[in-house]
């Protein structure tokens, strides 16, 4: 309790440095960051870039520990602090932690959905590494439908965009298990090897741990059990120390199994039964399967007969209760997916509203132009203007201004209407007899001014012509 305390102080006390500071460097400094850490930066943060990289980093930890819901929750929170600042980057890890999300609660769909507009944010940015991120997590996708074929086309295309450092290790891992589900066990090793790039497990328990399970699994397919124990032991302590239940779930069971076929069958339950109590802490449907058939085979090999059928009936319930626990998983991704819909459409709103907004700003500008210019037309003491130009320059005033109110009363017309096409074409129609008769008799009226106008400047012009006709022969005889 003490030492989570002191890692939360130092944390928190790390907040400070993070702000104005490059984006690269504030996802380094948030890598290293505990969950505490990192909520507390979520809450206090006021730079929304920091928000931001804190929130990224949480959603990957919640994954981790197997809390895909809040991982979730996070992630719709990222969404909202990064789109108001237009950062194409920030979007792209927001949806990037949503797909995550989704990808962990079985909802291929909104998966791939999210980490396609992660992927076109990062093509606009030009982030190559960005998109081969994507692709690698597209590729995870694919794996766990069990379509091998999908999973290492989308490895070619995370290859092709490049690896970045933290991630290269877990992309040959997911390298190594297809080669091993298609039986081609020496490219698996090639791939296992390849994945082993954390010598130590430093800020990535995760991540080594599931290097080592990765190499041990090979190995045990292989047949090779004297090299893949070594990699179990560490995959095992690695993950218990740090408390990520996946990796050490995993790695007890297929360990069990290695001990079972040694004769090993106390070793074989004590490690059984470390990775049941780990799924205290995830309880996700697959993973107990797994768990439960692990313990109720090595409860078996120490022929404890009774716990091994109780055991074995826990693993087919949990089998059983995988399609209710599915259309559970799926009630709550529905309910993530509408939340992140009525964003789209209130965002889609916001801008047609906008968008009206500055429409008719137009009209109301292009309105005042046309009509100062004829009023000018009308009151000018010398300019002479035809009834044709009259004529067009009201026709244009009518289109505006039906423009206009066509602008101004759409959004009550689709209310009335229910947004039905013949409807509001009728009442569109309505508003456009009642404009025409008007704008007959405003053309009329402004026509009558205009010649009214017209022949009295012809007028003064013609008596100005003969006074100054007049004056010449007096000017003439004078001389």
């Amino acid at each position: 309790m003490v030492l989570r305390l002191l890692v939360l102080l130092i944390g928190i006390c790390s907040i400070g440095h993070l702000h104005a500071q490059p984006l690269d460097t504030l996802i380094a400094r948030t890598r290293i960051l505990s969950v505490d850490s990192l909520e507390a930066l979520e809450r206090t943060a006021t730079d929304p870039r920091v928000k931001c990289m804190a929130i990224f980093r949480l959603t990957g930890k919640y994954l981790f520990l197997g809390r895909p819901e809040d991982c979730m929750k996070a992630a719709i929170r990222g969404l909202e602090a990064a789109e108001p600042t237009g950062n194409d980057t920030l979007i792209a890890r927001a949806h990037f932690g949503i797909a995550s999300a989704f990808m962990q609660l079985n909802e291929v769909n909104g998966a791939l959905r999210h980490f396609t507009i992660a992927f076109e944010r990062y093509q606009h940015t030009g982030d190559s590494l960005g998109m081969g991120q994507v692709c690698k997590e597209t590729a995870i996708v694919y794996q766990r439908a069990g379509d091998i074929e999908g999973t290492l086309r989308y490895m070619r295309k995370a290859q092709a965009y490049g690896l970045s450092e933290g991630i290269y290790g877990r992309s040959m891992s997911i390298l190594a298990r297809c080669h091993m589900d298609l039986g081609d066990l020496d490219s698996a090793l090639y791939y296992a090897r390849k994945a082993d790039v954390l010598k130590v497990p430093g800020a990535d328990p995760y991540g080594y741990s599931n290097f080592q399970l990765t190499l041990a699994n090979v190995h045990a397919a292989r047949g090779e059990n004297d090299l893949a124990e070594p990699y179990y032991e560490r995959a095992l302590a690695v993950a218990d120390s740090a408390g990520v239940p996946e990796p050490l779930i995993g790695a007890s069971a297929g360990y069990a199994k290695l001990l079972i076929g040694q004769g090993r069958a106390a070793e074989a339950l004590a490690w059984a039964r470390k990775g049941y109590e780990a799924t205290e802490r995830t309880r996700l449907p697959n993973v107990m399967v797994r768990s439960t058939t692990a313990l109720s085979d090595a409860f078996a090999a120490n022929s404890m007969t009774d716990s091994a059928l109780v055991y074995s009936k826990l693993a087919h319930a949990w089998r059983d209760s995988l399609t209710s626990l599915q259309n559970k998983s799926q009630l709550q991704n529905q309910l993530f997916t509408q939340e992140l819909k009525d964003r789209e459409d209130a965002k889609l709103r916001a801008e047609e509203v906008a968008a009206r907004s500055r429409n008719i700003q137009f009209g109301v500008i292009a309105l005042i132009v046309i009509t100062l210019g004829i009023f000018l037309l009308i009151f000018s003491r010398t300019a002479v203007v035809g009834a044709k130009a009259i004529k067009n320059l009201s026709l244009i005033a009518l289109l505006l201004f039906f423009e206009f109110i066509n602008l101004l009363v759409h959004p009550l017309l689709g209310e009335l209407t229910h947004h039905s096409p013949l409807l509001m074409l009728l009442c569109m129609a309505a508003i456009a007899a009642l404009l025409i008769p008007l704008h007959h008799r405003m053309e009329k009226l402004i026509t009558n001014m205009l010649v009214s106008k017209n022949n009295r400047v012809r007028l003064e012009a013609a008596r100005r012509t003969i006074e100054e006709l007049e004056a010449r022969p007096n000017e003439t005889n004078a001389s």
